[in-house]
């Protein structure tokens, strides 16, 4: 008699990973980001978009003249933006600049 074969459970590595949805905010106030070991430099406020991943977090904005910003922050930063209303989240953005 040969045994049956039977499903077993199988890691959730095997299993290709959910893509990230990106959510749209805004930046409020002051928001910086450091490129590398440079100065910090603020994002404009203005239209943002948001990709959450679990240590991090991704923003993309317009910076100007056909221009994209984007770069990745600590998530625990992201929080503290966010926890102080610098960043908000299901908005357009809109400004009224």
């Amino acid at each position: 008699m040969t045994p049956s074969a039977t499903p077993s459970a199988t890691p959730s590595a095997a299993q290709p990973a959910a893509k990230p949805t990106p959510q749209m905010g805004a930046i409020t106030g002051c928001v910086t980001y450091r490129p590398g070991d440079g100065a910090p430099i603020e994002i404009p406020r203005g239209p943002v978009e948001v990709i959450l991943a679990p240590d991090s977090a991704t923003l993309s904005w317009d910076a100007g003249d056909g221009v994209a910003g984007l770069t990745a922050i600590p998530k625990i930063q992201f929080d503290d933006y966010l926890g102080k209303g610098l960043i908000t989240l299901g908005t357009s953005g809109a400004t009224g600049r």
